[in-house]
């Protein structure tokens, strides 16, 4: 059995600034690591995962599709797109040329 260090909840997210409820961190967790980032901080998943200090599990907006790891679904040609809100949300190659006409971004990618 492992040692649990304990430490006060944060207030929110050192990173996106919301309230720690609204971004879930009471609900799910937070990272905080001095090592990775000068000064530490506590970050909400979602923002640990974009500053990528921590790599969560991706999958299509539409499909479900899983992402594979960063570097390859890069290469295969995955995206992300902005919702009115701001929110970024991970496409397959398939659903970016069905729903948004961009096919021609797999090809960009690969090598001739």
């Amino acid at each position: 059995m492992g040692i649990t260090r304990w430490e006060s909840e944060p207030e929110g997210c050192d990173c996106c600034g919301r309230d720690a409820e609204d971004c879930g961190m009471l609900d799910v967790g937070w990272v905080s690591d001095a090592h990775l980032l000068a000064g530490g901080g506590a970050y909400c998943r979602t923002c640990a995962h974009l500053l990528r200090i921590v790599r969560l599990p991706e999958w299509c907006a539409w499909c479900e599709a899983p992402m594979v790891e960063e570097e390859r679904a890069e290469d295969e040609g995955w995206g992300y797109y902005a919702d009115i809100l701001g929110v970024l949300h991970p496409c397959c190659p398939g659903c970016l040329a069905e729903r948004f006409g961009i096919d021609t971004r797999i090809r960009l990618h690969r090598i001739p």
